[in-house]
C-alpha cells in the first residue's frame, strides 16, 4: 500500500512514477528542458539526481511501491535523457533532499533597522527578534530546519523551543545552534559578542571549533576563533532598556552603541581615543550629554556640526 502524503507529494509520486514508466509526454520533456535552464542550481539538482538514479539501492526501494515500476535501470531508459521535468523535482522531494527543496521554495524574509531604530519582529516559528538601530537580519523558516543570518548590527533573541527544528543563527566567521532559549548577538569593532540571558546556546568558529555557554556567559567570535569572556548579569540592564554597563570597554564600542540607539554619526578626530577604556553606567538616549561627561574625565573634546559629533 502506498504511505500517506500530503496532496503535493502524491502529484509528485504519480510524476514519478510516470517518469520511471518512461511514460512523459513530449510537452513534460521539454518543460523539464526549460527548469533545468532556468536556473544553475536545478541543472545541478538533475545531476545529482542521475547519479543517484544510478545506484541499484534505489531501484530496489522503487520495487518496494506499488507503483508501475520497470525492472530496467533507471539510467538506460530513454527519458532520463530526454528531461527529468516536474519529475526530476518529485525524485529529489521524496528521495534526496526535501529540506533543501524546501529552501528553495520558501522566499527569504530581509528585516532592516536604521540607526536610531529598534524594531521587534516575530518570526514564523513563534521566535521572538528584537533589532537594535542600523541591523539587518535574514530569516528562512521551513518545516525542516530555521536559519537566520545576522548580517550586522545586533539582535536579541528569544527562540521558541522546537527540538525537531534547531535554530541556527548565521554570522561572519561562525555561526550560533540553539533549541530554545535567550541571548544577545551583537557585531563590535572587533568580531561579535555573544550573551547568554537564558538556556544554552553553542558558537561555533571555523574549523568546527565550538564552545558551550549557558546562563549568564559571555563569548567572543573574532576571526573565526571562539573565546570566553568575563560572565554579566542577566538581570542587569541592557541596550533594550536604553542603559550599557561598559566594563573596560574601549571607547569605540561604547561609542558603537551611542550611535545605534540615537542615530548620529560619531566621528574620531583622533584614533588613539577609540582604545581608551570606559567604565560605568551610561545612559544611550542621551548621548551628546554622555560624551560630553566621558570627555571631562578621559581628557577628549566633543564638537558638533549638525547631527555629527566629533571625538578630539
Amino acid at each position: 500500500m502506498m504511505p500517506e502524503r500530503a496532496d503535493t507529494d502524491d502529484i509528485l509520486w504519480n510524476t514519478a512514477a510516470r517518469f520511471a514508466d518512461e511514460t512523459l509526454t513530449e510537452g513534460e520533456s521539454n518543460e523539464g528542458l526549460h527548469w533545468r535552464r532556468a536556473d544553475p542550481r536545478h541543472e545541478a539538482a538533475y545531476r545529482r539526481l542521475l547519479q543517484i538514479a544510478q545506484d541499484r539501492a534505489l531501484h530496489d526501494a522503487l520495487a518496494t511501491f506499488e507503483a508501475p515500476v520497470s525492472r530496467r535501470a533507471l539510467w538506460q531508459r530513454p527519458a532520463v535523457w530526454g528531461g527529468l521535468g516536474v519529475a526530476m523535482a518529485a525524485g529529489l522531494s521524496l528521495f534526496l533532499l526535501p529540506p533543501v527543496i524546501a529552501d528553495w521554495t520558501t522566499p527569504l524574509s530581509v528585516y532592516s533597522t536604521r540607526p536610531g531604530e529598534v524594531r521587534e519582529l516575530t518570526l514564523a516559528d513563534g521566535s521572538h527578534v528584537t533589532l537594535n538601530g542600523g541591523s539587518r537580519l535574514e530569516t528562512r523558516l521551513t518545516g525542516y530546519r530555521r536559519h537566520v543570518a545576522l548580517k550586522s548590527g545586533e539582535a536579541y533573541f528569544d527562540v521558541a523551543h522546537d527540538a525537531a527544528r534547531p535554530f541556527f543563527v548565521a554570522l561572519s566567521g561562525g555561526q550560533v545552534r540553539v533549541l530554545g532559549t535567550e541571548f544577545n548577538l551583537s557585531y563590535l569593532p572587533q568580531g561579535v559578542e555573544l550573551d547568554v540571558y537564558e538556556g544554552k546556546v553553542r558558537l561555533t568558529g571555523d574549523e568546527r571549533r565550538y564552545g558551550d555557554f549557558t546562563r549568564g556567559m559571555r563569548a567572543s567570535l573574532d576571526k573565526g576563533q571562539v573565546k570566553p569572556l568575563s560572565g554579566f548579569d542577566p538581570q542587569g540592564d541592557d541596550w533594550r532598556r536604553g542603559w550599557i554597563e561598559p566594563d573596560h570597554w574601549p571607547l569605540e564600542r561604547v561609542v558603537q552603541a551611542l550611535s545605534r540607539q540615537s542615530g548620529l554619526t560619531i566621528r574620531f578626530a583622533d584614533e588613539t581615543l577609540k582604545q581608551k577604556p570606559i567604565v560605568g553606567r551610561i545612559r544611550l538616549d542621551a548621548p551628546e550629554a554622555q560624551l560630553e561627561a566621558l570627555a571631562l574625565v578621559h581628557g577628549f573634546t566633543v564638537e558638533k556640526q549638525g547631527n555629527v559629533l566629533t571625538l578630539r
